[in-house]
């Protein structure tokens, strides 16, 4: 069996998906869990008749809610400092009107990671935390020289003032390595969009030496992929070849049997941006890896859909859709049913059966015995069950073309 992940087997190729995030959307987030809890306290410490926390807590929900006032007119960033300057003075507030029996003051460990997780900027969160430290001990110094006596002992004090320290400093650390892990996506962002453009400009160059020559331009294109893999030997020919023959096989029109045998090379084109080290690795990949491999099929029809030519824009549909499922569990899309177009119907059985038929790095040729009972298992699931049932009721005659194009 082939040595990769579960889905591996049926699917030569792995990669990852580009949506950005709403950057707002964890602090809004935050914001309703806040208000939430801030109700909850509210009306508990009503219930316990401890009236002084419950207008504190009141205050605080007023400020939760400014914060989208102030999100609205200045936006999120700003809102974000307005939220954590409410903060400092609500949490110390626990050290003049906390109890003995509730230790109130251990709310106030909170603010370093609730800093950490709202501030983006190390130094931003190193003077957010260094002000609100100091703060903390200006208070517990009027208690500690006589001016305003605290109802918590000064070992209390001290311990909870040295655990918010080292909370800050944790926190410190951590933002450290968020930002540097942030720099590392960037820079792979960057390195991804500038291999795609390196990918259109090639494409973009052989298209205007070749205009004249679309069906040579398509064919040289999916040689040019195909050069890039150590192991895929004479894959977008079998694979054209296989599609024609499901196609006419299928009662196709005869210039949509063309157009999907003359398109079906380039179903992997967005290959031309994956890195080396993923596209021949000599073994299973990674998840993050196959994440990267998969984003094959959005960038092959990236490159692609620009073109206003008919066979091109097939071109894309296939490369777009050629890893969707029947089930609806591929990607990159997760298509169900008729949903997926005939041409990534057709070309997905195709792609799958010359990927089992051939050894590559990760795993070894698949008997044929194996390959047609995994098609079997697969009916109605992966693939389309009545080119399914086309395909295995004439195996025999892609058998022979295998042999003849291998």
């Amino acid at each position: 069996m082939p040595n990769t992940p579960s889905t591996a087997a049926t699917d030569p190729s792995r990669g990852p998906s580009m949506a950005q995030p709403d950057p707002a959307l964890p602090f809004r987030r935050f914001l309703l869990v806040n208000v939430a809890l801030l109700l909850i306290s509210l009306v508990a410490n009503l219930v316990i008749e401890r009236p002084v926390f419950s207008l504190v807590h009141a205050l605080m929900l007023a400020a939760v809610a400014a914060s989208w006032a102030v999100a609205s007119r200045w936006g999120w960033r700003v809102a974000k400092r307005w939220y954590l300057a409410a903060l400092m003075p609500y949490m110390i507030s626990f050290a003049f009107i906390g109890q003995l029996e509730s230790f109130d003051i251990l709310w106030m460990l909170l603010f370093p990671p609730i800093a950490a997780f709202l501030v983006e900027r190390p130094r931003s969160l190193i003077l957010w935390d260094a002000s609100f430290l100091a703060l903390v001990a200006g208070v517990y110094s009027l208690h500690w020289v006589g001016l305003y006596p605290l109802m918590y002992t000064d070992i209390a004090l001290g311990a909870q003032w040295t655990a918010l320290f080292f909370l800050a400093v944790i926190s410190w650390f951590m933002q450290g390595y968020k930002a540097q892990l942030a720099d590392v996506q960037r820079a792979f962002r960057q390195q991804l969009e500038q291999q795609v453009d390196d990918g259109l400009k090639q494409i973009r160059g052989l298209n205007q030496e070749l205009e004249s020559t679309q069906t040579d331009l398509v064919r040289l294109l999916g040689e040019l992929c195909e050069a890039r893999s150590e192991e895929t030997g004479n894959h977008v020919a079998r694979v054209a070849a296989y599609a024609r023959h499901l196609a006419t096989l299928a009662g196709l029109p005869e210039h949509h049997v063309t157009s999907i045998h003359q398109a079906a090379p380039l179903h992997d084109v967005g290959k031309i941006a994956i890195p080396d080290r993923i596209l021949n690795k000599p073994g299973r990949l990674t998840d993050e890896e196959f994440r990267e491999m998969q984003s094959h099929t959005h960038l092959g029809h990236g490159i692609l859909k620009a073109s206003g030519r008919p066979l091109l824009q097939a071109a894309a549909t296939i490369a777009h859709e050629h890893h969707e499922r029947w089930d609806g569990n591929g990607y990159p899309r997760g298509l169900s049913g008729e949903a997926i177009s005939i041409e990534g119907r057709v070309v997905a059985i195709a792609d799958v059966f010359d990927a089992l038929s051939f050894a590559r790095a990760y795993k070894p040729a698949w008997e044929d015995g194996a390959i047609r009972e995994l098609f079997t298992t697969e009916r109605g699931r992966q693939f389309d069950p009545a080119l399914t049932d086309l395909f295995l009721g004439r195996y025999e005659e892609f058998v022979a073309l295998r042999e003849r194009s291998g």
